[in-house]
């Protein structure tokens, strides 16, 4: 048997399983004291790579400079 769906559905389907899983991760927010730590050191490791990688796009030269002298 084969289902026939909308694409409006699947978007209303889509958006409520979105929804639904930033509330469940409110709640764990808000109740596990813990993941807001864990969160946070995920958010800064992610945000330290970003500025290495764009500080090397912006300054080729000092990348240059790390890599050849070593500090």
């Amino acid at each position: 048997m084969v289902l026939r769906t909308t694409q409006k559905f699947v978007n209303w389907v889509s958006c409520l399983y979105f929804l639904g899983a930033l509330a469940m991760f409110i709640f764990l927010w808000a109740y596990i004291p813990v993941l807001h730590l864990i969160w946070t050191n995920l958010l800064d490791f992610a945000f330290n790579i970003m500025y290495v990688v764009i500080g090397a796009l912006l300054w080729p030269g000092t990348l240059l400079a790390i890599l050849v002298c070593g500090f």
